[in-house]
């Protein structure tokens, strides 16, 4: 049935929509949530009827979700017909009565994730099932191959390819715009491909957004990485493993984190971009995604997947329980990594450490340097200037200005300093409430929102003494942020026996 567009200027947040008028729905023997294949030109899509009065009959009303994936005008001529349920609607079931599905299922139901032939209503399903009944080594191996192949894959034609991940949780853990550095200035290829913060105050693309574009197609990122060796980039522009964004919108507002999805989620966009290797840090502890028993559990899965995908990962465990580094926030973020890769005196030591330590695991596992030699060589590339050089030669090659610093730029200019309200020893500081604190003041969207630590767990404090400054582009999120911490003090403080 041929019927004109009409935009609706709306968006639904994610599912693909149109609505149609009930007579149009009735002679297409169409009922609510049915599907529709929606044609225009050599495009076209599967998405959702709804229905509507208000749509007339020679219309279809569309969503810009629709609208942007057939890049369709006001008016235009489009054909749309019934589409059946899917056939993977039968694997959903199966998996939540807990049994395994087959590499070709497996890739059945991930092709239909892309294809939007799934409603958020069977995917949240298909997360329930996987987050009660499990998934098999074999399950998560075919779901992992799945999300990589059904999206773009990147080939530079040279190896290693070396990676550094964190399965997140801790604030201010920028440990990437220093390590990356490092290693591609060994004359290592490393393309990193990063996320944008979902609950944090800053992910490590958002912190990079602050010195240079992270937004590039996949030609792109191979003309850069295959020059400059390394790069730091938004993951989500690049169309690899979009089965797992979509996955992503599901398992967020669920607050559900699947192991076997987890696995697969990291996974996934690494095979797709060619890495051989990986310095895989996994935090454990209050306000991280883990506790120690399930870090050692990961462990053995992360190296069995990694095994199977022909992709050697180095696992470390490590104590996360308090931020990493000083800042929190995009710009506060840049100027610890600025700091530490300038060789300041001021820099902030933990983040400097945990960057060397996981520069020389990668420089050892790719044969750069012998067993027990990786940090010093790292400490080399670090102290001699050739990381900050090719850290600025990678913000050009992404369209930034290489003549930063740290000292150039600048926090929010709204700010405020918490100070300690009585004498005593920072025995704790909670993960929870500084990621929370950094979103209420702004971030990642406002770049110079955040908190600056001026004191971590051990520091002696005397009453006044400072312990952190808050920092916003505007005068109501400052206040907000304040209201919150007077609520919610992040930092406690044991006083001396």
């Amino acid at each position: 049935m041929r019927l004109k567009t009409k935009l609706l200027g709306i968006e639904t947040g994610g599912p693909l929509i149109v609505v149609l008028n009930p007579k149009i729905a009735a002679e297409l023997d169409l009922s609510p949530a049915d599907r529709v294949r929606v044609m225009a030109e050599n495009k076209y899509c599967v998405a959702i009827a709804n229905i509507s009065k208000h749509i007339k009959e020679e219309e279809i009303g569309v969503y810009e979700e629709v609208q942007r994936q057939l890049n369709l005008d006001a008016e235009q001529p489009i054909t749309i017909i019934p589409e059946e349920r899917p056939s993977s609607i039968t694997q959903i079931k199966k998996k939540l009565d807990g049994l395994e599905l087959s590499k070709d299922e497996i890739f059945e139901l991930v092709t239909d994730i892309v294809d939007n032939r799934l409603t958020h209503a069977e995917i949240s399903a298909l997360v329930s099932a996987i987050y009660t009944k499990g998934l098999s080594l074999d399950e998560i191996e075919h779901l992992t191959k799945a999300m990589a192949e059904t999206g773009q894959m990147l080939e530079l034609g040279v190896k290693p390819i070396l990676d550094i991940h964190s399965i997140g949780g801790v604030p201010g853990n920028r440990i990437t715009l220093i390590v990356v550095p490092i290693i591609a200035a060994a004359g290592l290829y490393i393309p990193k491909t990063s996320s944008r913060a979902i609950t944090d105050p800053s992910g490590t693309a958002d912190t990079m957004e602050v010195l240079a574009p992270v937004t590039f197609n996949i030609t792109e990122l191979k003309e850069i990485v295959l020059e400059h060796k390394g790069c730091i980039v938004w993951g989500g522009a690049l169309d690899i493993a979009p089965a797992d964004d979509k996955i992503i919108e599901i398992e967020h507002p669920l607050q559900l984190d699947p192991t076997g999805m987890l696995l697969s989620s990291i996974l996934a966009k690494k095979y797709a971009t060619g890495v051989t290797n990986i310095a895989l840090e996994i935090p454990f502890g209050p306000g991280t995604k883990c506790t120690k028993i399930r870090a050692a559990e990961l462990e053995k899965k992360f190296k069995a997947i990694g095994g199977r995908l022909g992709i050697s990962i180095q696992c470390v465990k490590i104590d996360g329980s308090q931020p990493v580094g000083n800042g929190i926030g995009p710009t506060l973020e840049c100027i610890d990594a600025l700091q530490v890769l300038e060789n300041l005196p001021n820099c902030p030591i933990d983040l400097k450490n945990r960057s060397l330590f996981f520069a020389g695991l990668l420089l050892e596992e790719a044969k750069k340097a012998p067993k027990g030699k990786g940090l010093a060589l790292a400490k080399e590339i670090l102290s001699s200037g050739k990381a900050l050089s090719k850290f600025k030669e990678i913000i050009e090659a992404q369209g930034g200005n290489p003549d930063v610093s740290s000292s150039s730029l600048q926090p929010g200019k709204y700010d405020e300093t918490i100070c300690a309200e009585k004498n005593g020893i920072v025995q704790a500081i909670d993960n929870d409430i500084i990621k929370k604190l950094g979103r209420i003041l702004g971030a990642p969207y406002n770049k110079g929102a955040g908190i600056y630590l001026k004191a971590k767990v051990g520091t002696k404090v005397k009453e006044g003494d400072p312990l952190f400054t808050i920092y916003a582009e505007s005068g109501r999120k400052l206040s907000d942020g304040l209201v919150f911490v007077e609520a919610n003090n992040p930092f406690k403080i044991k006083e001396k026996a």
